[in-house]
């Protein structure tokens, strides 16, 4: 199935392979009609998903004609307090920078993303104002590393957000960095 999927939120992870981060509203996309949109510039440009995880909620897309300067996930989690923005497209919009600060970190029960699966995640709780449309935006920490990758709004708060942990990200996509074959993205969502 091809479906029309608005830009995907994504991160330069890496300056000579562009492999660039976003999470799984890659899910039913073809490999010819995903784009990756630079969080930093705007730029887009076709994108090739080459690791798709639906328990961590994370994709990792391959961008050869995107080029920008790599970013690095944070050696270690953020502590309570630290403080950064998180960046995202909130209903598709254009890009919202907001401040943002870890409030705690959890170990997460949950589900995958298609509903079938009982999942555990390292998130981080954040004070910051996320909207649908700013997953798989970055939190960004004061030092301009990668803090987090944002995946949620709190239902019963709109000033509480949450982020998978950066350790948790690097480590899943850190053997996919490089490919270039693309992997199934499973079923839309929508």
């Amino acid at each position: 199935m091809k479906v029309a999927l608005p830009p995907l939120p994504v991160l330069s992870l890496s300056s000579d392979l562009t492999c660039c981060a976003s999470n799984a509203s890659a899910a039913g996309s073809s490999t010819s009609s995903a784009k990756g949109t630079l969080a930093s510039t705007g730029s887009a440009a076709a994108a090739r998903v080459v690791l798709f995880d639906p328990s961590l909620d994370v994709a990792l897309l391959w961008t050869p004609d995107l080029r920008a300067r790599a970013l690095h996930f944070a050696s270690s989690d953020p502590a309570r307090g630290s403080v950064g923005a998180a960046l995202g497209y909130p209903g598709g919009g254009p890009l919202t920078i907001v401040p943002a600060a870890v409030t705690g970190e959890y170990r997460a029960t949950g589900r995958d993303i298609y509903d079938e699966a009982r999942v555990d995640r390292d998130i981080l709780e954040l004070r910051a104002q996320i909207d649908r449309g700013d997953s798989g935006g970055p939190l960004i920490l004061q030092d301009g590393t990668i803090g987090g990758l944002v995946f949620a709004e709190a239902r019963s708060d709109p000033e509480v957000g949450y982020a998978l942990t950066p350790t948790s990200v690097a480590v899943r996509i850190a053997p996919a960095i490089g490919r270039h074959e693309v992997v199934a993205t499973g079923d839309c969502l929508r």
